[in-house]
């Protein structure tokens, strides 16, 4: 399921003019293909002016696309953007709690040895370099 085409308006499918009329109407909320197919067939014949014509009509057009009425929200996949995005924001958040994390050692170390200073900072710089490319690919 293309969660693209979900997002597509209501109003963009070829439905009877009876149809587009009654969901104006009587389903103001319903703006998307997404919000369509998570009505039942039940809940839209309890529409006024939405009988069994209109319910045959609505199904015929959704099927046409690969979709049902009666689609729950959970089984409706992310957009692969989103999916994207939210990878990113975890990478940026576990990124910015290391480095953070980082900062604390170096600076509440009270006794310095040369090697700790290049290993502590040469850690710090990795974790840094993972934070800038993370930031990076999320405007990418």
């Amino acid at each position: 399921m293309n969660r693209e085409l979900l997002d597509t308006p209501v109003s963009d499918l070829e439905f009877s003019v009876r149809v587009h009329q009654a969901f104006l109407k009587y389903e103001p909320n319903m703006k998307t293909i997404g919000d369509l197919i998570q009505k039942s067939p039940g809940e839209l014949l309890r529409t006024p002016n939405f009988g069994r014509k209109s319910i045959k009509e609505v199904v015929e057009v959704l099927r046409g696309m690969g979709l049902t009425l009666g689609t729950s929200p959970e089984s409706i996949p992310p957009s692969m953007d989103k999916v994207r995005q939210d990878f990113v924001y975890n990478i940026i958040e576990h990124a910015s709690s290391a480095a953070s994390k980082s900062l604390e050692v170096i600076t509440e170390k009270k006794e310095w040895y040369y090697n700790d200073i290049e290993t502590y900072f040469k850690s710090h710089e990795k974790i840094m370099q993972a934070y800038k490319e993370a930031l990076q690919r999320l405007h990418d």
